[in-house]
């Protein structure tokens, strides 16, 4: 492959995405560009040589980052080496042109934390050989970082100390050491991942933490399905863990106990690969999942101590994925082009859990999972939805059963603005003792205490407007900012709970901060929100600083 070191004028996305964004912004070049995609494709072209450019963390040509700090952070910054980058395309030299697979490559990088941004198009047709080159081109973030946090959601703080580095040396790998007081324990934390182990098509991820209340040790290594068009799959983990499981009400801990985590899987798949828009996925494997409780010496007689389960069973599974994707921006994030799939995603698996294989009972484990979105009334509007559930069939009946939907709306409006309408819920049914349905300051109820209310069903509606800003200052950090109304009820009764309080309602404003020049898709919230019928006993004013993965 070929590696250019000099930058050249980037171009519009191939195919679907020319067509995109032809219907939204009228551009006939776009249109132009698209159908000589389709020529190419038809023609049978193929790949001579594939030019990738790594663009450093600021752009010197922009006479705004052409300054002495920016400069010398480029300087230091180790620039991604471009197998990094090739190993996570979808082509190679000598391929067949598909535009589908350049598109789809450029999720793929875009998808890696400690790029800004990727692109990938073809130039240069040679009608004699028939045959283009690529040229991928991509921006590096600043990936070497200090993990520092301090969060504060229901009256409740965690803060955290750190190094993370998520393109360590320049290879894509990321390695984190951390150490972080959270609200059920203080952890000290090593972790590593690789999404391109040895440049091949396997990952690898590993965990290593020690904690007040216990340890967390996992590893888990597979040869996924890497793109919509893989064949096979196959992969396995281990995880031990060890903690201490806190029950809460209106709050408050109300009961603890010991709880020790066992697992090992093992798991593969196999697909015809991609053909008309979608993906066909047939999925198998065999998993053992032990968890022991008993009680802490804090706790000597808990309130409600769950029973141990073991479970070992095979499984097979079924999964459809669609390719429709639409690149956007200022949506969930700011800064950074976002990739919004609004295709059909089905997931489906049964495994059975049987004494002979050693689990201590008989049991059917369910799970499936739906995922789709639309755009109602065209560009500007967006509507994502998704659902599904889990249970276990035991002899006297279904155990654990959770069931959930959501649906997220967006609509632009007042030019750079964003309505945001969020509506989810959940249902459970004969929860095992060590899981609660919880609703407060840290899952949504943002002017109430952490784990405010439990019960067996939570609804939550969310009605937010957005504000994006063009405001960056010292060209590294995005500011918007948002106001918002949470409406949350639980119902049901948890054994240990008092009964819930109904409909709550609050109202807020909030500070939103992002950096495009930082690895991660991060951002940080700062909100003020006022309980509007809260109980007296509860602050009128709820400060709330956390690190979010979203607006």
């Amino acid at each position: 492959m070929r590696h250019s070191p000099a930058r050249t004028p980037g171009r519009a996305p191939a195919a679907m995405l020319f067509l995109i964004a032809a219907s939204a912004f009228g551009q006939d070049a776009v249109v132009a560009d698209a159908a000589e995609s389709v020529k190419l494709e038809r023609a049978g072209a193929t790949i001579r040589a594939i030019n990738v450019t790594v663009d450093n963390v600021f752009d010197p040509s922009n006479p705004e980052e052409d300054k002495k700090l920016y400069r010398w952070a480029n300087k230091v910054h180790i620039r991604t080496h471009p197998q990094a980058i090739e190993s996570a395309l979808l082509f190679r030299v000598g391929d067949r042109y598909e535009a589908r697979l350049l598109e789809e490559s450029a999720r793929t990088l875009r998808a890696r934390g400690f790029l800004a941004d990727a692109q990938i198009t073809y130039r240069a047709y040679d009608p004699q050989t028939n045959t283009v080159e690529v040229d991928v081109r991509v921006r590096d973030s600043w990936s070497l970082a200090p993990d520092l946090k301090l969060s504060r959601s229901g009256g409740e703080t965690e803060w955290g100390v750190g190094l993370s580095d998520g393109n360590l040396l320049g290879t894509g790998k990321e390695l984190r050491v951390s150490y972080a007081s959270k609200i059920d324990r203080d952890e000290i934390f090593l972790g590593y991942s690789d999404a391109n182990v040895l440049n091949s098509r396997v990952r690898l991820n590993a965990v290593l933490a020690n904690a007040s209340d216990g340890h967390r040790r996992s590893i888990a290594a597979e040869r996924p399905f890497y793109s919509l068009g893989t064949r096979w799959a196959l992969g396995g983990s281990v995880r031990d863990e060890e903690r201490v499981d806190t029950m809460y009400d209106l709050g408050e801990e109300i009961d603890e106990f010991r709880h020790d985590i066992g697992g090992l899987s093992l798991q593969g798949g196999w697909s015809r690969g991609f053909a008309g828009g979608r993906a066909t996925r047939w999925l198998f494997g065999v998993a053992s999942e032990e968890d022991t409780f008993m009680p802490t010496p804090e706790t000597p007689q808990p309130l409600l101590l769950p029973e141990d389960r073991k479970f070992v069973y095979p499984w097979v599974g079924w999964q459809l994925v669609e390719d429709d994707y639409r690149e956007m921006s200022e949506l969930n994030d700011m800064g950074r082009t976002e990739d919004i799939s609004l295709g059909m995603n089905l997931y489906f698996s049964v495994g059975f859990a049987e004494e002979r294989f050693g689990s201590d009972r008989d049991a059917i484990l369910l799970r499936s999972t739906v995922q789709t979105g639309w755009e109602p009334g065209g560009q500007g509007r967006l509507l994502l939805f998704n659902a599904g559930g889990s249970t276990r069939s035991e002899d006297d009946g279904l155990q654990n059963t959770v069931a959930f939907a959501g649906a997220r709306y967006y609509r632009r409006n007042l030019e750079k603005n964003l309505l945001s309408v969020s509506l989810s819920a959940l249902t459970s049914h004969n929860l095992d003792a060590d899981s609660q349905v919880l609703l407060g300051g840290d899952n949504g109820l943002r002017g109430y205490p952490l784990r405010y209310q439990a019960g067996e069903r939570r609804a939550l509606l969310t009605i937010e407007e957005r504000f994006y800003t063009e405001l960056y200052p010292w060209r590294l950090f995005r500011v918007g900012w948002a106001a918002f109304l949470d409406v949350g009820r639980v119902s049901g009764n948890d054994p240990r709970a008092s009964p819930p309080l109904g409909t709550l309602y609050d109202v807020g404003i909030g500070l939103r901060l992002s950096s495009p020049r930082s690895s991660g898709r991060s951002i940080l919230h700062i909100d003020l929100a006022f309980p509007i019928n809260a109980d007296p006993s509860i602050d009128k004013v709820q400060l709330l600083i956390e690190t979010k993965a979203s607006f």
